[in-house]
């Protein structure tokens, strides 16, 4: 059982430069994760979706009983398999493609742009492995990545917490832009 500490952050970027120091912004996610809820994750592996083959990159995956085109992937998580432990693949490229260059050099925006999708994988992990729920498992990975950013933003970012009550007052509510 691999510990916080042991969880290796791999960069395999094939004609890629990411634009941000995505290693250093993961190991300091993991370091906000209790150390229960890694257990048995093998690595993280920051790669990008342009570089991948094409057999990769073409085609369509199934989420939330609905197709969706696998360009439109940021992450995965990959289960164990074959006696190989799970481990987590970020795509760089996607995660940053529509956040704009100028936004990457404040961290707590970069820090929750990966965020985002990193909680949002190792809420997979802890669905599978730790604490297994018989609901829709993207409802369940999305749980997770709220507690996790949420536990991450109040450890991390202390100073922010106030700004963050304020925004939350502006934020839509979901539910009440649908028609009946």
């Amino acid at each position: 059982m691999a510990a916080k500490n042991e969880i290796r952050v791999n960069e395999a970027y094939s004609d890629y430069v990411p634009g941000v120091d995505a290693t250093q912004v993961v190991r300091r996610l993991l370091q906000r994760v209790p150390e229960k809820y890694t257990r048995g994750l093998d690595c993280i592996v920051l790669t990008n979706f342009s570089g991948q083959p094409r057999r990769n990159r073409v085609g369509k995956l199934t989420a939330r009983g609905r197709r969706v085109a696998k360009s439109r992937v940021r992450g995965l998580y990959h289960s164990q398999w074959k006696g190989r432990p799970p481990w987590i693949e970020l795509y760089l490229d996607n995660i940053c493609r529509d956040v704009p260059k100028w936004a990457l050099w404040i961290p707590p925006v970069r820090d929750l742009i990966i965020a985002d999708v990193f909680y949002h994988e190792l809420g997979h992990h802890v669905h599978l492995f730790i604490r297994p729920e018989y609901r829709e498992k993207e409802d369940v990975a999305d749980d997770w990545r709220n507690k996790f950013g949420g536990n991450f933003l109040r450890q991390q970012y202390w100073y922010l917490m106030p700004v963050f009550k304020v925004l939350r007052l502006f934020k839509p509510k979901i539910g009440n832009h649908r028609k009946p």
